[in-house]
Protein backbone atom coordinates (compact mmCIF):
# COMPACT_ATOMS: atom_id res chain seq x y z
CA UNK A 1 0.00 0.00 0.00
CA UNK A 2 1.46 3.25 -1.20
CA UNK A 3 2.44 5.88 1.61
CA UNK A 4 0.32 8.76 -0.28
CA UNK A 5 -2.02 6.47 -1.94
CA UNK A 6 -5.87 7.37 -1.43
CA UNK A 7 -6.34 4.06 0.38
CA UNK A 8 -3.51 4.44 2.65
CA UNK A 9 -4.73 7.74 3.71
CA UNK A 10 -7.81 6.59 4.35
CA UNK A 11 -6.60 3.89 6.82
CA UNK A 12 -4.70 6.32 8.33
CA UNK A 13 -7.80 8.57 9.23
CA UNK A 14 -9.23 5.69 10.32
CA UNK A 15 -7.37 4.82 12.44
CA UNK A 16 -6.07 8.40 14.02
CA UNK A 17 -10.32 8.21 14.81
CA UNK A 18 -10.32 5.16 16.37
CA UNK A 19 -6.85 5.46 17.73
CA UNK A 20 -8.06 8.64 19.39
CA UNK A 21 -11.22 7.23 20.57
CA UNK A 22 -9.08 3.77 22.64
CA UNK A 23 -7.03 6.76 24.17
CA UNK A 24 -9.70 8.84 25.72
CA UNK A 25 -11.97 5.29 26.50
CA UNK A 26 -8.34 3.92 28.34
CA UNK A 27 -7.60 7.20 30.01
CA UNK A 28 -11.44 7.16 31.43
CA UNK A 29 -10.90 3.45 32.32
CA UNK A 30 -7.62 4.26 34.24
CA UNK A 31 -9.10 7.17 35.89
CA UNK A 32 -11.71 4.46 36.76
CA UNK A 33 -9.48 1.61 38.32
CA UNK A 34 -7.79 4.54 40.21
CA UNK A 35 -10.62 5.96 41.53
CA UNK A 36 -12.76 3.05 42.73
CA UNK A 37 -9.23 0.92 44.40
CA UNK A 38 -7.29 3.64 45.88
CA UNK A 39 -9.61 6.09 46.70
CA UNK A 40 -11.63 3.24 48.19
CA UNK A 41 -8.89 2.50 50.47
CA UNK A 42 -8.35 5.98 51.43
CA UNK A 43 -11.85 6.31 52.26
CA UNK A 44 -11.61 3.46 54.49
CA UNK A 45 -8.62 4.77 56.41
CA UNK A 46 -10.48 8.37 56.38
CA UNK A 47 -13.34 6.42 58.32
CA UNK A 48 -10.89 4.74 60.45
CA UNK A 49 -9.78 7.81 61.81
CA UNK A 50 -12.85 9.80 62.43
CA UNK A 51 -13.77 6.76 64.43
CA UNK A 52 -10.67 7.50 66.58
CA UNK A 53 -10.64 11.31 66.55
CA UNK A 54 -14.23 10.87 67.81
CA UNK A 55 -13.28 8.91 70.35
CA UNK A 56 -10.18 10.95 71.66
CA UNK A 57 -12.76 13.88 71.96
CA UNK A 58 -15.40 12.07 73.05
CA UNK A 59 -13.18 11.12 76.41
CA UNK A 60 -9.91 12.17 76.16
CA UNK A 61 -9.62 15.35 75.07
CA UNK A 62 -8.19 16.70 77.97
CA UNK A 63 -5.98 14.47 79.01
CA UNK A 64 -1.44 14.16 78.12
CA UNK A 65 -1.27 12.59 74.89
CA UNK A 66 1.55 10.45 75.86
CA UNK A 67 -0.59 9.07 78.83
CA UNK A 68 -3.29 8.38 76.64
CA UNK A 69 -1.51 7.25 73.36
CA UNK A 70 -1.72 3.89 74.09
CA UNK A 71 -5.69 3.83 75.43
CA UNK A 72 -6.70 5.72 72.09
CA UNK A 73 -4.84 2.83 70.22
CA UNK A 74 -6.48 0.14 71.82
CA UNK A 75 -9.91 1.60 72.28
CA UNK A 76 -10.02 1.55 68.52
CA UNK A 77 -10.80 -1.27 66.15
CA UNK A 78 -7.90 -1.36 63.79
CA UNK A 79 -7.59 -3.69 61.37
CA UNK A 80 -4.42 -6.04 61.20
CA UNK A 81 -3.68 -4.61 57.37
CA UNK A 82 -3.64 -1.30 59.08
CA UNK A 83 -0.48 0.75 61.52
CA UNK A 84 -2.31 3.41 64.12
CA UNK A 85 0.27 5.76 65.28
CA UNK A 86 0.31 8.58 67.58
CA UNK A 87 2.65 11.14 66.52
CA UNK A 88 3.49 14.36 68.46
CA UNK A 89 4.33 17.63 67.70
CA UNK A 90 7.86 16.85 66.89
CA UNK A 91 6.98 14.60 64.18
CA UNK A 92 7.98 11.63 66.46
CA UNK A 93 6.14 7.88 67.14
CA UNK A 94 5.11 8.17 70.53
CA UNK A 95 2.41 4.73 70.31
CA UNK A 96 1.96 2.40 66.98
CA UNK A 97 -0.07 -0.47 66.86
CA UNK A 98 2.20 -2.23 65.22
CA UNK A 99 5.11 -1.80 68.29
CA UNK A 100 7.78 -1.61 65.28
CA UNK A 101 7.89 2.08 64.65
CA UNK A 102 7.33 3.65 68.16
CA UNK A 103 10.29 6.63 68.68
CA UNK A 104 10.87 6.98 64.95
CA UNK A 105 10.67 10.42 63.39
CA UNK A 106 8.07 10.99 60.37
CA UNK A 107 8.86 13.59 58.02
CA UNK A 108 6.39 12.83 55.58
CA UNK A 109 4.37 15.61 53.63
CA UNK A 110 0.98 15.14 55.20
CA UNK A 111 2.69 15.16 58.81
CA UNK A 112 3.01 19.08 58.05
CA UNK A 113 -0.42 19.47 56.85
CA UNK A 114 -1.48 17.74 59.73
CA UNK A 115 0.17 20.25 61.94
CA UNK A 116 -1.19 22.95 60.28
CA UNK A 117 -4.53 21.42 61.07
CA UNK A 118 -5.31 20.18 57.84
CA UNK A 119 -5.97 16.29 57.27
CA UNK A 120 -3.54 14.98 54.42
CA UNK A 121 -2.75 12.28 52.15
CA UNK A 122 0.73 10.46 51.19
CA UNK A 123 1.85 7.72 48.99
CA UNK A 124 5.09 6.62 49.04
CA UNK A 125 8.45 4.47 48.85
CA UNK A 126 9.54 3.45 52.44
CA UNK A 127 13.36 3.79 52.03
CA UNK A 128 15.17 0.48 51.78
CA UNK A 129 12.40 -1.91 51.42
CA UNK A 130 10.93 -0.15 48.35
CA UNK A 131 7.22 -0.60 49.61
CA UNK A 132 4.84 1.17 48.60
CA UNK A 133 2.51 2.87 51.70
CA UNK A 134 -0.56 5.37 51.48
CA UNK A 135 -0.68 7.10 54.55
CA UNK A 136 -3.56 9.30 56.24
CA UNK A 137 -2.54 11.61 58.97
CA UNK A 138 -5.17 14.16 60.96
CA UNK A 139 -4.71 16.47 63.19
CA UNK A 140 -5.15 15.87 67.34
CA UNK A 141 -6.35 19.13 69.21
CA UNK A 142 -6.64 19.76 73.51
CA UNK A 143 -8.16 23.14 73.98
CA UNK A 144 -7.85 24.38 70.54
CA UNK A 145 -4.55 23.54 70.10
CA UNK A 146 -3.13 21.24 68.79
CA UNK A 147 -1.21 18.50 70.41
CA UNK A 148 -0.53 15.79 67.93
CA UNK A 149 -1.10 13.55 64.90
CA UNK A 150 -2.84 10.54 64.56
CA UNK A 151 -1.91 8.68 61.58
CA UNK A 152 -2.81 5.27 59.97
CA UNK A 153 -0.67 3.32 57.11
CA UNK A 154 -1.24 0.51 55.33
CA UNK A 155 1.11 -1.29 52.25
CA UNK A 156 -0.46 -0.76 49.03
CA UNK A 157 1.49 -3.61 47.30
CA UNK A 158 -1.05 -5.90 46.49
CA UNK A 159 -3.52 -3.13 45.42
CA UNK A 160 -0.73 -1.55 42.70
CA UNK A 161 -0.84 -5.70 41.85
CA UNK A 162 -3.80 -5.53 41.22
CA UNK A 163 -4.39 -2.72 39.38
CA UNK A 164 -1.29 -3.36 37.45
CA UNK A 165 -3.49 -6.55 36.34
CA UNK A 166 -6.47 -4.51 35.12
CA UNK A 167 -4.38 -1.92 33.22
CA UNK A 168 -2.92 -5.00 31.27
CA UNK A 169 -6.58 -6.03 30.63
CA UNK A 170 -7.25 -2.55 29.04
CA UNK A 171 -4.29 -2.27 27.18
CA UNK A 172 -4.76 -6.20 26.07
CA UNK A 173 -8.50 -4.61 24.88
CA UNK A 174 -6.68 -1.49 23.19
CA UNK A 175 -4.57 -4.16 21.03
CA UNK A 176 -7.15 -5.81 19.84
CA UNK A 177 -9.39 -3.35 19.49
CA UNK A 178 -6.93 -0.96 17.53
CA UNK A 179 -6.21 -4.91 15.05
CA UNK A 180 -10.01 -4.90 14.49
CA UNK A 181 -10.18 -1.37 13.59
CA UNK A 182 -6.99 -1.90 11.78
CA UNK A 183 -8.57 -4.49 9.33
CA UNK A 184 -12.14 -2.52 9.16
CA UNK A 185 -9.95 0.49 8.08
CA UNK A 186 -8.19 -1.56 5.22
CA UNK A 187 -11.40 -3.55 4.35
CA UNK A 188 -13.41 -0.24 3.85
CA UNK A 189 -10.91 1.93 2.39
CA UNK A 190 -10.30 -0.72 -0.44
CA UNK A 191 -14.34 -1.27 -0.98
CA UNK A 192 -13.76 2.96 -0.93
CA UNK A 193 -11.34 2.85 -3.02
CA UNK A 194 -12.45 0.14 -5.78
CA UNK A 195 -13.97 1.67 -8.17
CA UNK A 196 -11.71 4.40 -8.21
CA UNK A 197 -8.71 1.85 -9.17
CA UNK A 198 -11.41 0.58 -11.51
CA UNK A 199 -12.05 3.67 -12.99
CA UNK A 200 -8.80 4.54 -13.16
CA UNK A 201 -7.79 1.41 -15.38
CA UNK A 202 -10.88 2.89 -17.65
CA UNK A 203 -9.23 6.45 -17.67
CA UNK A 204 -5.86 4.88 -18.79
CA UNK A 205 -7.85 3.04 -21.75
CA UNK A 206 -9.58 6.04 -22.66
CA UNK A 207 -5.84 7.68 -22.69
CA UNK A 208 -4.37 5.42 -25.68
CA UNK A 209 -7.98 5.52 -27.88
CA UNK A 210 -9.87 2.45 -26.54
CA UNK A 211 -13.66 3.98 -26.00
CA UNK A 212 -15.04 0.36 -25.74
CA UNK A 213 -14.07 -0.29 -22.06
CA UNK A 214 -16.59 0.46 -19.27
CA UNK A 215 -16.90 1.52 -16.00
CA UNK A 216 -19.10 -0.40 -13.74
CA UNK A 217 -21.36 0.45 -11.66
CA UNK A 218 -20.50 -0.55 -7.95
CA UNK A 219 -22.83 1.30 -6.06
CA UNK A 220 -26.12 4.09 -6.36
CA UNK A 221 -23.34 6.77 -4.81
CA UNK A 222 -21.12 9.70 -6.31
CA UNK A 223 -18.63 6.89 -7.69
CA UNK A 224 -21.64 5.48 -9.43
CA UNK A 225 -22.95 8.24 -11.01
CA UNK A 226 -19.31 9.54 -12.04
CA UNK A 227 -19.32 5.74 -13.53
CA UNK A 228 -22.05 6.24 -15.51
CA UNK A 229 -20.31 9.87 -16.50
CA UNK A 230 -17.40 7.57 -18.01
CA UNK A 231 -19.42 5.52 -19.58
CA UNK A 232 -21.69 8.63 -21.35
CA UNK A 233 -18.50 10.20 -22.03
CA UNK A 234 -16.65 7.57 -23.59
CA UNK A 235 -20.39 6.92 -26.05
CA UNK A 236 -20.06 11.23 -26.56
CA UNK A 237 -16.49 10.77 -27.54
CA UNK A 238 -17.02 7.50 -29.99
CA UNK A 239 -20.09 9.22 -31.47
CA UNK A 240 -18.48 12.29 -32.33
CA UNK A 241 -15.31 10.77 -33.39
CA UNK A 242 -17.72 8.69 -35.74
CA UNK A 243 -18.94 11.52 -36.90
CA UNK A 244 -15.85 13.48 -37.33
CA UNK A 245 -15.14 10.09 -39.64
CA UNK A 246 -18.04 10.84 -41.48
CA UNK A 247 -17.22 14.21 -42.11
CA UNK A 248 -14.39 13.81 -43.06
CA UNK A 249 -15.74 11.16 -45.92
CA UNK A 250 -18.72 13.22 -46.46
CA UNK A 251 -16.87 16.47 -47.24
CA UNK A 252 -14.34 14.73 -49.13
CA UNK A 253 -17.45 13.12 -51.40
CA UNK A 254 -18.92 16.76 -51.59
CA UNK A 255 -15.46 18.42 -52.86
CA UNK A 256 -14.74 15.96 -55.38
CA UNK A 257 -17.50 16.30 -56.67
CA UNK A 258 -17.81 19.55 -58.05
CA UNK A 259 -13.93 19.02 -58.99
CA UNK A 260 -14.84 15.94 -60.86
CA UNK A 261 -17.11 18.25 -63.18
CA UNK A 262 -14.70 20.70 -63.36
CA UNK A 263 -11.78 18.99 -64.24
CA UNK A 264 -14.28 16.97 -66.82
CA UNK A 265 -15.49 19.72 -69.01
CA UNK A 266 -12.44 21.98 -68.66
CA UNK A 267 -10.60 19.38 -70.48
CA UNK A 268 -13.74 18.62 -73.20
CA UNK A 269 -13.42 22.85 -73.79
CA UNK A 270 -10.23 22.79 -74.44
CA UNK A 271 -10.28 20.41 -76.84
CA UNK A 272 -12.81 22.73 -78.53
CA UNK A 273 -16.42 21.67 -79.14
CA UNK A 274 -19.96 23.20 -80.39
CA UNK A 275 -21.29 26.87 -78.67
CA UNK A 276 -23.51 25.22 -77.02
CA UNK A 277 -21.61 22.84 -75.41
CA UNK A 278 -19.15 25.12 -74.59
CA UNK A 279 -22.13 27.11 -72.89
CA UNK A 280 -23.17 24.38 -70.68
CA UNK A 281 -19.63 23.42 -69.70
CA UNK A 282 -19.15 26.96 -68.73
CA UNK A 283 -22.36 26.97 -66.65
CA UNK A 284 -21.50 23.75 -64.85
CA UNK A 285 -18.01 25.30 -63.81
CA UNK A 286 -19.72 28.30 -62.73
CA UNK A 287 -22.26 25.98 -60.81
CA UNK A 288 -19.68 23.89 -59.47
CA UNK A 289 -17.71 26.45 -58.39
CA UNK A 290 -20.45 28.61 -56.44
CA UNK A 291 -20.96 24.92 -54.56
CA UNK A 292 -16.87 24.42 -53.83
CA UNK A 293 -16.90 28.49 -52.88
CA UNK A 294 -20.27 27.34 -50.18
CA UNK A 295 -18.30 24.68 -49.04
CA UNK A 296 -15.37 26.10 -48.03
CA UNK A 297 -17.04 29.31 -46.44
CA UNK A 298 -18.86 26.03 -44.26
CA UNK A 299 -15.60 24.92 -43.28
CA UNK A 300 -13.93 28.51 -42.38
CA UNK A 301 -17.15 29.17 -40.21
CA UNK A 302 -16.57 25.09 -38.66
CA UNK A 303 -13.11 26.63 -37.91
CA UNK A 304 -14.61 29.54 -36.14
CA UNK A 305 -17.05 28.19 -34.54
CA UNK A 306 -14.50 25.38 -32.84
CA UNK A 307 -12.62 28.38 -31.36
CA UNK A 308 -15.49 30.24 -30.61
CA UNK A 309 -14.45 33.12 -33.39
CA UNK A 310 -17.51 33.70 -35.10
CA UNK A 311 -18.48 37.23 -34.82
CA UNK A 312 -21.66 39.09 -35.64
CA UNK A 313 -21.32 42.70 -36.97
CA UNK A 314 -24.96 44.09 -36.34
CA UNK A 315 -26.69 46.92 -38.30
CA UNK A 316 -29.95 48.13 -38.82
CA UNK A 317 -31.74 46.30 -42.02
CA UNK A 318 -35.11 45.23 -43.32
CA UNK A 319 -36.29 41.42 -42.02
CA UNK A 320 -39.20 40.88 -44.06
CA UNK A 321 -37.47 42.15 -47.33
CA UNK A 322 -34.24 39.67 -46.60
CA UNK A 323 -36.25 36.94 -46.33
CA UNK A 324 -38.05 37.65 -49.31
CA UNK A 325 -35.17 38.11 -51.61
CA UNK A 326 -33.28 34.57 -49.88
CA UNK A 327 -36.83 32.83 -50.51
CA UNK A 328 -36.54 33.73 -53.94
CA UNK A 329 -33.02 32.06 -54.57
CA UNK A 330 -34.74 28.73 -54.36
CA UNK A 331 -37.32 29.41 -56.81
CA UNK A 332 -35.57 28.02 -59.47
CA UNK A 333 -33.49 24.99 -58.12
CA UNK A 334 -37.37 24.42 -56.33
CA UNK A 335 -39.69 24.01 -59.48
CA UNK A 336 -37.08 22.05 -61.22
CA UNK A 337 -38.19 19.71 -57.99
CA UNK A 338 -42.18 20.82 -58.60
CA UNK A 339 -41.76 22.06 -54.88
CA UNK A 340 -43.78 25.06 -54.01
CA UNK A 341 -42.27 28.01 -51.96
CA UNK A 342 -44.81 30.22 -50.58
CA UNK A 343 -44.16 33.14 -47.86
CA UNK A 344 -46.74 35.02 -45.72
CA UNK A 345 -45.33 38.21 -44.13
CA UNK A 346 -47.68 40.17 -40.99
CA UNK A 347 -45.75 43.25 -42.23
CA UNK A 348 -44.64 44.96 -45.23
CA UNK A 349 -41.26 46.25 -43.46
CA UNK A 350 -39.60 44.72 -40.39
CA UNK A 351 -36.37 46.90 -39.70
CA UNK A 352 -34.40 44.62 -37.40
CA UNK A 353 -30.89 45.47 -35.07
CA UNK A 354 -28.85 42.33 -36.19
CA UNK A 355 -25.91 40.99 -38.31
CA UNK A 356 -28.02 40.38 -42.03
CA UNK A 357 -25.37 38.20 -43.94
CA UNK A 358 -25.38 36.10 -41.05
CA UNK A 359 -29.01 35.50 -40.82
CA UNK A 360 -29.27 35.04 -44.28
CA UNK A 361 -27.05 32.44 -43.68
CA UNK A 362 -29.11 30.70 -41.76
CA UNK A 363 -32.37 30.87 -43.83
CA UNK A 364 -30.01 29.46 -46.48
CA UNK A 365 -29.06 26.57 -44.82
CA UNK A 366 -32.32 25.62 -43.42
CA UNK A 367 -34.25 26.37 -46.47
CA UNK A 368 -31.67 24.42 -48.74
CA UNK A 369 -32.62 21.44 -46.08
CA UNK A 370 -36.11 21.86 -47.10
CA UNK A 371 -35.45 21.83 -50.45
CA UNK A 372 -33.20 18.06 -49.69
CA UNK A 373 -35.73 16.46 -47.19
CA UNK A 374 -38.95 17.71 -49.59
CA UNK A 375 -40.54 15.25 -51.81
CA UNK A 376 -41.61 15.83 -55.85
CA UNK A 377 -44.99 18.42 -55.42
CA UNK A 378 -44.41 19.23 -52.22
CA UNK A 379 -44.73 22.65 -50.15
CA UNK A 380 -42.45 24.85 -48.35
CA UNK A 381 -44.03 27.53 -46.72
CA UNK A 382 -42.27 30.27 -45.15
CA UNK A 383 -43.59 33.05 -42.94
CA UNK A 384 -42.90 35.88 -40.07
CA UNK A 385 -44.59 36.42 -37.34
CA UNK A 386 -44.04 39.28 -34.80
CA UNK A 387 -47.14 39.21 -32.86
CA UNK A 388 -45.99 38.02 -29.72
CA UNK A 389 -44.66 40.41 -27.41
CA UNK A 390 -40.96 38.82 -26.47
CA UNK A 391 -39.91 37.76 -29.76
CA UNK A 392 -40.35 37.73 -33.52
CA UNK A 393 -40.25 34.09 -35.14
CA UNK A 394 -39.33 33.11 -39.08
CA UNK A 395 -40.96 29.59 -39.59
CA UNK A 396 -40.06 27.42 -42.42
CA UNK A 397 -42.69 24.84 -42.72
CA UNK A 398 -42.58 21.75 -45.00
CA UNK A 399 -44.20 18.81 -45.79
CA UNK A 400 -42.00 16.92 -46.96
CA UNK A 401 -40.54 12.98 -44.58
CA UNK A 402 -39.86 14.98 -41.35
CA UNK A 403 -37.34 13.94 -38.76
CA UNK A 404 -37.19 11.38 -36.08
CA UNK A 405 -37.12 12.59 -32.81
CA UNK A 406 -33.80 11.12 -31.86
CA UNK A 407 -32.76 13.04 -34.56
CA UNK A 408 -34.35 15.99 -34.27
CA UNK A 409 -32.28 15.92 -30.77
CA UNK A 410 -29.09 15.85 -32.67
CA UNK A 411 -29.94 17.60 -35.21
CA UNK A 412 -27.82 20.62 -34.32
CA UNK A 413 -24.21 18.49 -33.50
CA UNK A 414 -21.50 19.03 -35.19
CA UNK A 415 -20.90 16.20 -37.83
CA UNK A 416 -24.09 15.09 -37.46
CA UNK A 417 -26.48 14.05 -40.70
CA UNK A 418 -29.64 12.58 -40.05
CA UNK A 419 -29.46 11.04 -43.66
CA UNK A 420 -26.17 9.70 -45.13
CA UNK A 421 -27.41 9.61 -48.29
CA UNK A 422 -28.82 13.51 -48.69
CA UNK A 423 -25.76 15.60 -49.80
CA UNK A 424 -24.19 17.97 -47.31
CA UNK A 425 -21.14 18.58 -44.84
CA UNK A 426 -23.34 18.10 -41.56
CA UNK A 427 -22.41 21.40 -40.11
CA UNK A 428 -24.82 24.16 -41.68
CA UNK A 429 -27.10 23.78 -39.05
CA UNK A 430 -24.97 23.67 -36.79
CA UNK A 431 -23.33 26.69 -37.57
CA UNK A 432 -26.92 28.45 -37.78
CA UNK A 433 -27.60 27.34 -34.46
CA UNK A 434 -24.38 29.28 -33.03
CA UNK A 435 -25.22 32.65 -35.13
CA UNK A 436 -28.77 32.20 -33.81
CA UNK A 437 -27.79 31.77 -30.22
CA UNK A 438 -25.25 34.74 -30.70
CA UNK A 439 -27.94 37.15 -31.63
CA UNK A 440 -29.85 35.58 -28.10
CA UNK A 441 -32.29 33.73 -29.80
CA UNK A 442 -32.78 29.92 -30.33
CA UNK A 443 -33.41 27.75 -33.12
CA UNK A 444 -36.57 25.27 -33.24
CA UNK A 445 -36.99 21.94 -34.73
CA UNK A 446 -40.58 20.60 -34.69
CA UNK A 447 -41.13 16.87 -36.89
CA UNK A 448 -45.33 17.41 -37.33
CA UNK A 449 -47.45 13.93 -36.87
CA UNK A 450 -48.98 14.65 -40.35
CA UNK A 451 -44.94 14.85 -42.04
CA UNK A 452 -42.47 17.39 -42.56
CA UNK A 453 -40.85 19.33 -40.56
CA UNK A 454 -41.26 23.17 -38.84
CA UNK A 455 -38.46 25.01 -38.00
CA UNK A 456 -38.88 28.35 -36.00
CA UNK A 457 -36.05 30.86 -35.82
CA UNK A 458 -36.93 33.05 -32.93
CA UNK A 459 -34.87 36.67 -32.41
CA UNK A 460 -35.23 38.42 -29.49
CA UNK A 461 -38.41 41.59 -29.85
CA UNK A 462 -36.06 44.39 -28.13
CA UNK A 463 -33.57 44.47 -31.58
CA UNK A 464 -36.02 45.28 -34.12
CA UNK A 465 -38.31 48.70 -34.99
CA UNK A 466 -40.99 48.04 -36.83
CA UNK A 467 -42.67 50.49 -39.38
CA UNK A 468 -45.38 49.70 -41.90
CA UNK A 469 -45.96 51.59 -44.91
Amino acid sequence: MKSHSIKSKLTRTYMLIVFTIVILFTLFISYSINRFYYGNIEKQLKDRISIVLNVYDSYIGYSSLEKKAKFILESSSIPEYVDAQIINKNGYIIESSSRFTSGKKITTPEIKSALNGKSDKWIGIIPGTYERLMAISAPLYNKNEIVGIIRFITSIEKLDNTVRFYYFIVLLIDVIILLIAFSMSVFIASKTVSPIYQLKAVADHYAIGDFDKKATKFNEDELGELSDTFNYMANEIKNTERLKNDFISSISHEIRTPLTSILGWSETLMQGGTEEENKLGLEIISKESERLTKLVEDLLDFSKLEANRIKINKDRFDLKLLIEKTAKQFYVVASKKDINITTNFEVQKLIYFGDKDRIKQVLINIIDNSLKHTFKDGNIKIELISKDKEKISIIIDDDGEGMADYHIGNVTKMFYKGNKNITGSGIGLAISNKIIELHNGSLEFNSKKTGGMKVTINLPRRDYEKSKN
